[in-house]
């Protein structure tokens, strides 16, 4: 068996010591030049690493925040205040399905709402009140003259509506209000002395049209939310009174009435094709 034996550098014979030192730094200088090139190539790889590691750390402290902003804690819910809808004009919650309405936020039962009124309208309730807690206090014949009654926001749908009305008893006038201008004014009858007319705040809960302007409603009728402490004969709401039209024009301005508004048929008809329900509506002495 051949002995392996260490390699050695072939030096050519015959050389002078000049030539061997010659060839021995040029072999030492070479080795010398390789491991210089092979330590730039492992310095250039290792500061791209680097770079890479840094770039990895900016996109993950781009998708989830910096340490500061999770110590802020958790993103909270908004509250319902803050869903409701922009702009001017009175609130409206319109029932998207049957829900309960009650004395409080959260409380004691006081009514069953349903999505269609006694008349067949929509039902839609002015708000005076919202909640941080998600209930809504809204003007409604279930609550009674000068009440609100209590319903939960996720039942509704929030809208904003321009018009308001307003009547004076003492003046026996009716303004039609829209977008916070006055754009019409009526004189109007009242309700008489043993049968007055409830004042408060109330809002417009159905348009109905009678179909015989020849009756003691006229054309069109306004049913408001409002009570009268008596019953109102040929009214197949009871006690609620409403603004409504009448043929007997000579009735317009005097303490006449059950407890209703009245005014002109033409005014009762331009009031039913544009104020829509919901409408607040108050009344004052």
């Amino acid at each position: 068996m051949l002995a392996l034996r260490p390699r050695r550098f072939r030096i050519g014979r015959p050389r002078s010591a000049t030539g061997l030192i010659r060839e021995l730094r040029l072999r030492f200088g070479m080795a010398r030049t390789s491991a210089h090139r092979s330590r730039r190539y492992v310095i250039a790889l290792l500061s791209a690493l680097a770079a890479l590691a840094a770039i990895g750390a900016v996109v993950l402290i781009a998708s989830t925040g910096t340490g500061a902003s999770r110590r802020a804690g958790p993103i909270r819910k908004a509250s319902p205040a803050s869903s409701l809808p922009p702009g001017q004009g009175a609130l409206v919650a319109q029932l998207l399905h049957d829900t309960t309405m009650r004395v409080s936020a959260g409380g004691r039962t006081l009514a069953k709402l349903r999505t269609r009124t006694e008349f067949g309208s929509a039902q839609a309730l002015w708000v005076v009140r919202a909640s941080s807690s998600g209930w809504l206090g809204v003007v409604s014949p279930q609550a009674g003259n000068e009440r609100i009654g209590w319903i939960p926001q996720s039942a509704v749908s929030l809208i904003r509506v321009p018009w308001e009305l307003r009547v004076s008893l003492s003046a026996r006038r009716l303004l039609v209000i829209e977008g916070g201008r006055t754009i019409a004014r009526y004189k109007v009858a009242i309700g008489r002395a043993d049968a007055p007319t409830p004042t408060g705040r109330f809002d417009v809960t159905d348009r109905i049209v009678t179909h015989d302007p020849t009756g003691p409603y006229g054309c069109c009728i306004l049913a408001l939310s409002a009570h009268a402490p008596h019953a109102i004969p040929g009214w197949t709401g009871g006690d609620r009174i409403a603004i409504h039209s009448t043929p007997e024009t000579w009735s317009i301005g005097l303490p006449v009435s059950h407890g209703c508004v009245r005014l002109t048929l033409a005014e009762g008809r331009w009031l039913i094709d544009h104020v829509p329900v919901g409408t607040p509506a108050l009344i004052s002495s």
